[in-house]
């Protein structure tokens, strides 16, 4: 039922008002905090999960359109758990729900334990003990105050930055608000609640809008997010795309310069992530790809930052899920302590990298087949998924936890040899799915 984060799945398929009821029934306590992103179909999941949480006896908390992050924020401040009805960065026939507890997504045992309730079937409290929808009016107040805390403020007022923004999601009401706190000049980007105007995924081939406009306006840099707010994606003042390895490099660089310590990331993180933490003088803890794995092992190693190269930053004094708004406050701090996006982004020198999805109608079969078949030389691992590592290059091929596709991921430190080992690799996975 859980993917690597939450459950997530096509509208009228895995993902059901029901569903989204019976889990909602499952996890509440004496209360639920619940919102939601901007999908066509959220506010139906909602309603639902309100009426499956008033009807185990627990109050719903409706918080409404908020990013993910806002919502691990409620979870601390009503000392409750929080469900999520997002999608994140999947296209929008997609649904899905995040669950939350003390300010981070719920671990595996945690998943456990909500499918036993589940399956144990739907709690019924009495007529005269249902629950109440409650509405927290100071939320969106209270952790942009919490946001703005994080970071050098007077640094970034005194810059003035100019900003385009493309929300495009649950972050439309609060990040804004967010960066003009800061004192920046503020051009925003598909701020409807409802919908999306482009692809939820702030990848580069979806943000061709956004390179425009801050070439048009002269902006200091362009932000964006994904549908729940939790990721950012960075574009410089030429209008350029930043590596989303570089940019992770530059917010491991930027917290390392205030404290030294454990900096945790996933097996997908490229080399010149190892080289980052190495320069500032910080300790690398890989884990499993997934936010759910980095917030864990945030909070066990006692690290100071976690990220993933997708643009999920998790900050030790933030709440421990991927906090986009924080992230977007970060860059800025960056840029008013450090100078321009472009340069700072060129002192990186990334290695020649693959990035590549495979659709599979069997995510299992098809890993098996490969791990069955696989030839390409080098230390085997299976932390997640099947990873190869030589001495000029490493490949990485795992399930996606929310997508029916398999996805490839390798590095090398010569083109030649990533050229070569690609066709490899893909000769292995295509036979496959």
């Amino acid at each position: 039922m859980f993917g690597t984060s939450g459950i997530r799945g096509l509208y009228g398929g895995e993902i059901t008002p029901e569903l989204s009821m019976r889990i909602a029934n499952a996890f509440a306590g004496s209360a639920l905090a619940i919102g939601r992103d901007t999908r066509e179909t959220s506010p139906i999941l909602e309603k639902a999960a309100m009426a499956g949480a008033t009807c185990a006896g627990a109050n719903a908390i409706s918080l409404g359109l908020v990013p993910t992050p806002a919502l691990a924020y409620a979870t601390l401040k009503h000392k409750c758990n929080g469900l999520m009805i997002t999608a994140s960065h999947n296209p929008p026939q997609y649904n899905g729900l995040k669950l939350i507890a003390e300010g981070k997504e719920i671990n595996k045992e945690g998943e456990n334990a909500c499918i036993s309730k589940y399956n144990a079937g739907p709690r019924l409290s009495s007529w005269d003990k249902t629950g109440s929808i409650l509405a927290d009016g100071m939320l969106e107040e209270e952790y942009i105050k919490f946001v703005l805390s994080q970071v050098d403020m007077d640094a970034i007022s005194k810059r003035k930055p100019k900003v385009a923004l493309d929300c495009n999601g649950a972050a439309c009401g609060i990040t804004p608000r967010v960066l003009r706190e800061l004192g920046c000049e503020v051009i925003p980007m598909n701020m409807q609640e409802r919908g999306f105007a482009r692809p939820s995924e702030p990848s580069e081939a979806n943000l061709s809008a956004l390179r425009k406009k801050v070439i048009k306006e002269g902006a200091d840099m362009g932000l964006a997010h994904d549908g729940d707010g939790d990721r950012i994606a960075l574009i410089d003042e030429k209008g350029n795309f930043v590596n989303m390895d570089v940019q992770l490099s530059m917010m491991i660089l930027h917290e390392l310069g205030g404290k030294k310590g454990k900096v945790i990331s996933t097996v997908e993180s490229s080399l010149i992530i190892k080289d980052a933490v190495a320069q500032g003088g910080g300790e690398l803890v890989i884990t499993p790809v997934g936010s759910t794995y980095v917030g864990d092992a945030l909070e066990r190693e006692n690290a100071i930052f976690g990220g993933e190269p997708a643009g999920e930053f998790v900050y030790a004094d933030g709440v421990h899920v991927p906090d986009g708004v924080l992230g977007a406050a970060k860059f800025l701090e960056i840029f008013a302590q450090k100078g321009k996006i472009s340069e700072l982004a060129s002192s990186f020198s990334p290695y020649p990298m693959v990035r590549e999805k495979y659709p599979t109608n069997d995510r299992k079969k098809a890993m098996e087949r490969i791990l069955e078949n696989i030839s390409i030389e080098g230390k085997v691992s299976n932390i997640d998924g099947i990873r190869v590592d030589s001495e000029d290059y490493w490949v990485l091929i795992r399930p996606s936890g929310t997508e029916p596709i398999i996805r490839l991921t390798m590095e090398a430190k010569e083109k030649e040899t990533l050229d070569r080992v690609h066709a490899q690799a893909r000769k292995l996975i295509e036979s496959a799915v």
